[in-house]
């Protein structure tokens, strides 16, 4: 079997020139010599080449990582985009595979081997998606910009320190920023009661009016808010102004159509909805998706903060009465609470600070190092010197993030919001604020990103297409390759009714089932289907297969997805060779059928001969060998129209009858042992042997398994004939003492055109039918045959046949 390494290195000039040319059709490889096309790639076939001889390990690894790392910056600098430089990747595993494909699986490389290549290019593809992180630099540059707004905005939404206005009415500006940001006409706050189980309406910006937004909305209804309550992903709305009850008034009157929104869940507990909406009926795209959910994550942070603030605010005023009502209120908010004493440098630690970093306020310590030397190296300069720095500038609110060193070892990322307070003469006296790690935010927003280029990558190169139907709102979203699959034009919005119409009359009723089928939460939500499509205005028929599932929220399906494949040259391909089956096996029959009579007029004419009186010795034993070999035959034609029988008429025809089986197979071995005179066939019989058989067929079963045993056996051993009677079937037995059978040869042995073990006895073999026509009459008595070989114990056939029909 040849490896990886040696097609690499065989067609090494003919890859690096297919990849040169590929590459050079790029957009963005335009004005690039031929060497700055090429880059790194000979070497790095060179590396793959490596890889595929000594395995993940060592120098090529080493080796692979730098020409990635040096290719993809390269590529970065000439203009290359993230998309441009992971098809790259794809090309290589394209062109290098397709060395293979049209080989047999015996000359194509190892699984295992194969494997490893294709591991290395996605490790290669991975690192592309890093190096670019999944946005562009138009979109970080959007986002890093309205970040900044909000940011900005924080500090007037955290309030003044004395006189505390209520929060919804600081919080348009920040409602209005992400509006703004997401390009929508208007949008919408609720926050939730302290209960968790009903949302407030808090603040409306563009087309909505607050004044008809007054009534509290319950997370356990049928609203579409309710629902984004209940979700851990955006939701959509198609259009508002067909959703009846599942919107409010205010969302009908104003115009909005296309809804999307999300809830505001920090630390696994409701805060609140937001939700946002556009004029246009139109679908929003995945990566606006994402660009929301970056926004109300902030968004959220900013609210937390802005609530933990006012708790704050509201328990200073009670704990410059009272120190022992201060320490239950901070341990009562999981977040690590500190107080700092800026004159004395003391700092307290509420008992969150252990939940969250493991550390204990005892082993902080009493004073403000116990802080500031467990910030990571790299940020302390910054972080110490910036909040020493407010307090002098004489403001109030201060803001960081950086890493916080976990007991357990390593670092932490935490957001850290602290208010200052003063006293008459303007100097500060005390500072209280609220640590919070935010690593696992910051981590799954990262691995999102990655998770959604790789499978929109892996999509692309599998050449599906996509499509997402909400069965709530009737909804179906197709992408471009799935409507080019089933014809139809990719400008219009596809319903259920013109996917239904674009597939085959035929398929179409089973199709609709299959989805509905789906739709049921007994189901599992599972969809696989196969059908013909034939597209708008009768196109070609197009075979394409469908793989999806739904997804049930209460007991209803409330979005259903998947991907379509053109299977159209596979189902062609198991067309034509059940044609050419199908042809080959009627000519069998026929030509089978066709021989008997020749053969018959061969045999009556080597009798007549044979009755002659005058026949020599010589000429005598020629006519025999005719009679032998027309027998021979004659036997391969019975064998042949029996085998067509199996395989297109139904299987063979049996007529039971009264038989008394232990009787009926003494005598079918008898008549084996006169054509084998020299060879010992032994009989053992017990229990009651009488039912209801087609004897015929059993003599047919009984001569294959006895002919069998002799002709793979040694000639100076026995075979052994059982029959017993059990409760409800004879058990029918035929033993030799000949070599194993291979057990590579066992599981497919009652196979036609198969042969035991070479070695057998050349005069009686057969064409291969013999035990296949032996399991079809077995089965079609309604019984059962198993075959047993292991070295030592020499080879069993067993067949268990019931007295009667069933």
């Amino acid at each position: 079997m040849t490896t990886v390494a040696e097609f690499i290195e065989r067609n090494r000039e003919q890859l690096v020139e297919r990849y040169t040319e590929a590459v050079g059709k790029l957009e963005s490889a335009r004005g690039l010599t031929a060497y700055e096309r090429t880059d790194t790639f000979p070497e790095y076939l060179s590396t793959l080449a490596a890889i595929s001889r000594q395995g993940h390990r060592g120098d090529p690894v080493r080796t692979k990582k730098r020409l990635e790392e040096t290719h993809i910056s390269q590529r970065v600098r000439v203009g290359f985009n993230q998309e441009e430089v992971t098809g790259e990747y794809v090309l290589m595993g394209r062109l290098i595979s397709g060395l293979w494909e049209a080989l047999p699986l015996e000359q194509q490389p190892a699984q295992e081997d194969t494997r490893l290549l294709f591991e290395e290019l996605e490790g290669a593809m991975d690192q592309v998606i890093v190096s670019f992180s999944g946005y562009s630099q138009e979109d970080r540059q959007r986002e890093k910009r309205f970040l900044h707004r909000l940011n900005a905005l924080a500090m007037e939404v955290m309030g003044d320190g004395e006189y505390s206005v209520p929060l919804n009415e600081r919080l348009g500006a920040l409602v209005e920023v992400v509006q703004e940001a997401m390009r929508a006409d208007g949008a919408a706050l609720l926050l939730a009661d302290a209960g968790g189980m009903v949302l407030l309406p808090t603040t409306y910006t563009g087309r909505w009016n607050a004044r008809t937004e007054s009534e509290p909305v319950a997370v356990d209804g049928p609203t579409f808010v309710a629902r984004l309550a209940a979700s851990e992903e955006p939701l959509e709305l198609p259009d508002a102004a067909v959703a009846g009850h599942a919107v409010s008034e205010g969302v009908r009157q104003s115009g909005l159509h296309s809804l999307l929104g999300l809830r505001l869940w920090p630390h696994g507990k409701l805060l609140g909805v937001f939700y946002l909406g556009v004029a246009e009926l139109r679908p929003f795209e995945p990566q606006a998706r994402r660009y929301l959910e970056t926004l109300v994550e902030y968004l959220s942070g900013i609210i937390q903060k802005a609530l933990l603030l006012q708790q704050l605010r509201q328990a200073n005023e009670r704990l410059r009465k009272s120190e022992t009502l201060y320490r239950l209120a901070t341990e009562a908010i999981s977040d690590a609470i500190w107080d700092w004493n800026i004159q004395t440098d003391t700092l307290a630690w509420s008992g969150g600070v252990e939940k969250l970093f493991g550390h204990t306020r005892e082993q902080l310590g009493g004073h403000i190092s116990g802080w500031s030397d467990n910030i990571h190296p790299e940020d302390r300069e910054r972080v110490v010197h910036g909040i020493h720095e407010l307090i002098a500038s004489g403001a109030q609110r201060w803001k960081d993030e950086y890493r916080f060193l976990h007991r357990g070892g390593g670092y932490v990322h935490v957001t850290d919001h602290g208010l200052v307070e003063r006293d008459a003469s303007g100097r500060a006296v005390r500072m209280v604020g609220a640590m919070q790690d935010i690593t696992a935010s910051r981590g799954a927003s990262e691995a999102l990103r990655a998770s959604e280029d790789r499978l929109r990558l892996a999509v692309r190169a599998a050449e599906l297409g996509t499509w997402d139907f909400n069965p709530v709102t009737g909804l179906l979203r197709w992408d471009e390759r799935c409507k080019a699959l089933f014809g139809l034009p990719l400008e219009p919005e596809v319903t259920y009714e013109g996917f239904l119409a674009a597939i085959h009359p035929e398929d179409r009723e089973r199709a609709d089932a299959a989805v509905q089928r789906a739709l049921q939460p007994a189901s599992g939500g599972e969809y696989d289907i196969e059908l013909r499509t034939v597209g708008s205005k009768g196109r070609a028929v197009r075979w394409v297969r469908a793989i999806g599932r739904a997804v049930f929220e209460g007991g209803r399906a409330v979005r259903f997805i998947g991907t379509a494949q053109d299977i159209s040259e596979r189902k062609l391909q198991q067309q034509e060779s059940q044609k050419r089956a199908e042809f080959a096996e009627q000519l069998i029959g026929i030509v089978s059928h066709d021989l008997r009579n020749p053969l018959n007029a061969i045999t009556l004419s080597v009798a007549a001969l044979l009755r002659q009186e005058e026949l020599g010795e010589r000429q005598a034993k020629g006519l025999a060998r005719i009679s032998a070999a027309t027998e021979r035959a004659t036997r391969m034609i019975h064998d042949l129209l029996d085998f067509t029988r199996a395989r297109l008429g139904g299987g063979i025809p049996i007529e039971r009858k009264p038989l008394e089986l232990h009787a009926h197979c003494r005598q079918v071995v008898e008549e084996v042992r006169l054509a084998h005179p020299d060879r010992e066939v032994e009989v053992v019989q017990s229990g009651e042997g009488r039912g209801e058989w087609d004897g015929d067929r059993l003599a047919q079963v009984i001569t294959n398994l006895v002919n069998n045993a002799l002709a793979y056996s040694p000639p100076g051993t026995p075979v052994r004939v059982e029959t017993r009677g059990e409760d409800g079937t004879v058990l029918l037995r035929v033993h030799n003492a000949g070599k194993p059978i291979p057990p590579e040869l066992l599981p497919h042995l009652f196979e036609p055109m198969t042969r035991g073990r070479p070695g057998g006895d050349a005069a009686s073999r057969s064409i291969g039918l013999g035990l296949f026509i032996v399991a079809n009459v077995v089965h079609a008595h309604g019984g059962t045959i198993e075959v047993r070989s292991e070295p030592g114990e020499g080879t069993t056939f067993t067949a268990r046949l019931p007295r009667r029909a069933s």
